[in-house]
């Protein structure tokens, strides 16, 4: 019987362990960017380039609109995501496929919605596969949008001595970066074509501020309504969300 007091031990101290999230949030500056309510605004007299880079590690994919009465190009292998002096093509000259039969589909990938599709039949109605090629250049019609997302800032937490990695309320601390000596300086290079020119845009961004927070500085609850009748359960939603800002998440057990 003796035996199995440590095991059992053991099991109930690991029962009983807490999973606490903690996020690293990280505050952007851009130039020439104007922060709007719900969006970073980069444009030239041809398009308007929009970013919300409020996501876990930065999406810093973007909307295009164009804003003149011809169609825009958008060359995808001339256009590049640039993180700390490092360029990532957006195109990559990739093939997708998706198939079904007999009723149960089997897809390979979630398919940006700028890739082409190509639907082949293969045997009657309840066989079929779709190719999707990923296209070099794209048009945008007059007064409409499209977009693109492909890179995110970063998938890791940033390490610093400085940077408490389990913080209380009462020991926050954040660190502050200018552009000479950000830890993260990262734009996307866009080149386009218009009727009579081919153009570049640099919309460029660095990391200003880091700071690790635990869940409980996070969220916040907000009453919910539908068909104009108040639900009687709040929804947890994040709390102080603006566009220049992304975060990290990570937990902890205790």
């Amino acid at each position: 019987m003796k035996k199995l007091i440590i095991p059992f031990i053991t099991l109930l101290l690991t029962s009983c362990s807490v999973t606490t999230n903690y996020y690293q949030v990280y505050k952007t500056n851009s130039d020439n960017g104007i922060l709007a309510k719900n969006k970073i605004v980069f444009e030239d007299e041809n398009c308007e380039v929009s970013y919300n880079l409020w996501s876990n590690g930065g999406d810093v994919g973007f909307s295009i609109y164009n804003k003149t009465e011809n169609d825009l190009t958008v060359f995808l292998n001339k256009t590049f995501f640039v993180l700390n002096g490092v360029a990532y093509e957006y195109f990559q000259n990739r093939t997708f496929s998706k198939s079904s039969n007999s009723g149960a589909t089997v897809t390979s990938f979630n398919y940006p919605n700028y890739w082409n599709y190509s639907v082949a039949n293969i045997a009657g109605e309840t066989s079929f596969s779709a190719v999707h090629i990923e296209k070099p250049e794209l048009t945008i019609p007059r007064k409409t949008l499209i977009n693109i997302s492909e890179y995110k800032v970063t998938n890791t937490r940033y390490a610093n001595c400085s940077l408490s990695k389990y913080p209380s309320q009462k020991n926050l601390t954040t660190l502050i970066y200018s552009k000479d000596n950000s830890p993260f300086i990262f734009y996307n290079l866009i080149t386009y074509s218009t009727k009579s020119d081919t153009l570049r845009l640099e919309n460029k961004f660095y990391v200003s501020e880091i700071t690790n927070y635990s869940s409980t500085l996070m969220f916040t609850y907000i009453d919910t309504s539908a068909c104009g009748k108040k639900l009687d359960f709040p929804v947890e939603v994040f709390k102080n969300i603006t566009p220049d800002k992304f975060y990290i998440k990570y937990t902890t057990e205790r």
